[in-house]
C-alpha cells in the first residue's frame, strides 16, 4: 500500500514547482503551489483575505518550507557522502567509464539541486523574517489607530471593543461593571486665557493623574475633546463614585503647572453601573446623562445614575 502523502511531501512538491516555474519563493507563491500539490482548494484567507488569517497561514507555510529545505539539504548531503566510496571504486576501474560518467553527472546534478535548495532555504528564511516584521508593524498600526495621539489613552475606536468585552464578561459572570463620564470644567476658559497648548497640557495632566490611581484592567479613554470615559470592571456604583471623587481630590491638590503658572483644574463626572438590560450604548448614555446632571448642579462634582 502506498503511504499517504504528508505535509512535508506537499512542501517538497511546492518547492519543486517553484524551481520549475522559476518564480520567486514568496509566501504567496509557496502557498499557491503547496495547495496545488495537495490537490485542495485554498481555505478562505489562506492567500488573500483577512490580514490576521493570511499572516497566520503564510507564516505556517513558510515555517514548513524552511523545515523542508533543511531536510532536503540534509538528504542531499547524505547522498553525496554515500556516493563517495562507490565513486572512488569506479575511478579505479577504467572499464566502467560509462558508469563513472553517469555518476559524475548525477553528483553534479545533486550538487546543483542542493545549491538551489539552500538558496530557496535562505530566501524562505528572509520571507519568514519579513512576515514577522509585517506582523509587528500591523500590531503597532492597530495600537496607534486605537490610541489618542495627544494623551496616549485609548480613543473612541478602542472604546467599543473594550466595552463590548467588559459587558460580555459582566453579563456572563454576573460581575459588576461601572463607567464614569468625565468632563473638564471650564476647559474653554483655560484655552482662552493660557492658549491651546495649555489646554493640551491640561488633558495630558489629567490623564497622568488618572493612570496613577487606576488598576491594570481599568481603562481611561478619551471620548472626545475634554471628555473622558472611565471603564471600571468588577466595580459597583459606590466604588466607581469613589474612584472619580479620588481623582478629583488629587487633581485639586496637584494643579497643572504651565510655563511657571499653576492652573487650577476640576471636572464634572457622571457614573453608571451596568444593568442586565443595558447595552454598551445605554450604559454610556446613562453615565452621560448623570454627567449633565452634575453640570446643572454646579460642576466640580460626581453624580451617580439611578
Amino acid at each position: 500500500m502506498t503511504p499517504a502523502a504528508s505535509p512535508v511531501d506537499f512542501a517538497r512538491a511546492a518547492l519543486q514547482r517553484i524551481a520549475h516555474h522559476r518564480v520567486a519563493p514568496t509566501p504567496e507563491n509557496y502557498a499557491r503551489h503547496y495547495y496545488e500539490a495537495a490537490g485542495v482548494i485554498p481555505p478562505p484567507g489562506s492567500i488573500a483575505g483577512g490580514e490576521a488569517q493570511w499572516l497566520q497561514r503564510a507564516g505556517a507555510l513558510v515555517d514548513t518550507a524552511v523545515a523542508t529545505t533543511e531536510e532536503l539539504a540534509a538528504d542531499l548531503d547524505r547522498c553525496s557522502s554515500d556516493m563517495t566510496e562507490p565513486l572512488a571504486e569506479l575511478v579505479k576501474d577504467s572499464s566502467r567509464s560509462n558508469s563513472m560518467q553517469l555518476i559524475e553527472e548525477l553528483v553534479a546534478t545533486a550538487k546543483d539541486m542542493q545549491a538551489t535548495v539552500l538558496a530557496s532555504h535562505a530566501e524562505l528564511l528572509g520571507a519568514q523574517r519579513s512576515l514577522a516584521e509585517i506582523k509587528a508593524e500591523l500590531i503597532e498600526s492597530r495600537k496607534l489607530l486605537g490610541q489618542d495621539p495627544l494623551t496616549g489613552t485609548e480613543n473612541r475606536r478602542s472604546m467599543g471593543m473594550i466595552l463590548e468585552r467588559e459587558v460580555l464578561h459582566a453579563r456572563s459572570e454576573g460581575s459588576s461593571l461601572s463607567v464614569a463620564m468625565v468632563d473638564v470644567d471650564h476647559f474653554k476658559k483655560i484655552n482662552d486665557i493660557y492658549g491651546h497648548a495649555a489646554g493640551d497640557a491640561a488633558l495630558v495632566h489629567l490623564t497622568a493623574i488618572a493612570r496613577s490611581i487606576l488598576r491594570g484592567n481599568d481603562a481611561f479613554i478619551r471620548y472626545g475633546g475634554e471628555e473622558f470615559l472611565l471603564i471600571l470592571p468588577e466595580t459597583g456604583l459606590a466604588g466607581a463614585s469613589f474612584v472619580a471623587e479620588r481623582l478629583q481630590a488629587i487633581l485639586e491638590k496637584a494643579p497643572l503647572v504651565y510655563e511657571g503658572k499653576a492652573i487650577a483644574m476640576a471636572f464634572s463626572a457622571g457614573v453608571a453601573q451596568f444593568k442586565s438590560d443595558d447595552t454598551e450604548e445605554t450604559l454610556v448614555q446613562r453615565a452621560d446623562a448623570a454627567l449633565y446632571g452634575a453640570k446643572r448642579a454646579g460642576r466640580r462634582r460626581v453624580v451617580a445614575s439611578e
